[in-house]
């Protein structure tokens, strides 16, 4: 199924901590975690139906429970997929790279050599991480 391009507010909150929590869960470990963030069995069972019907979770496994079995959900989206798309819907894409970096870093005021220097510096940073990353996983 086709994914909504935006998540209701509910959703949004939902597929956080499940990026959060990093690991897949059955409904009744999701109730259990969010119960005490206010979160009721039902709001949450709806919102997982919806989720999976839009394809933003997908089932990874079984557990068994008493005498039946419950699946194990998963985001099927990396939270930076995810908003990445929600900028793109709204005119953000990589020309604006420059600029997006600038204000995630709290420097889009300052003056353009110094804010240029600032996201050079940080978009260095990030592609050292990522070449580490590679040589590790060769």
């Amino acid at each position: 199924m086709k994914k909504k391009d935006l998540l209701s507010v509910r959703e949004e909150e939902l597929m956080n901590r499940l990026w959060e929590f990093g690991e897949a869960l059955t409904s009744m470990e999701m109730a259990k975690r969010l119960e005490p963030e206010g979160w009721n069995h039902a709001t949450l069972l709806k919102t997982v139906q919806s989720l999976s019907d839009a394809g933003y979770l997908m089932v990874s496994g079984l557990e068994k429970s008493a005498k039946t079995y419950a699946r194990k959900l998963e985001p099927s989206i990396t939270k930076e997929e995810y908003y990445g798309n929600v900028l793109m819907k709204r005119g953000i894409n990589s020309d604006s790279l420059a600029e997006l970096t600038a204000a995630l870093l709290g420097v889009s005021k300052v003056k353009k050599k110094e804010k240029d220097a600032k996201v050079i510096a940080r978009l260095e940073e990030v592609i050292a991480g990522l070449r580490s990353e590679a040589a590790e996983d060769e």
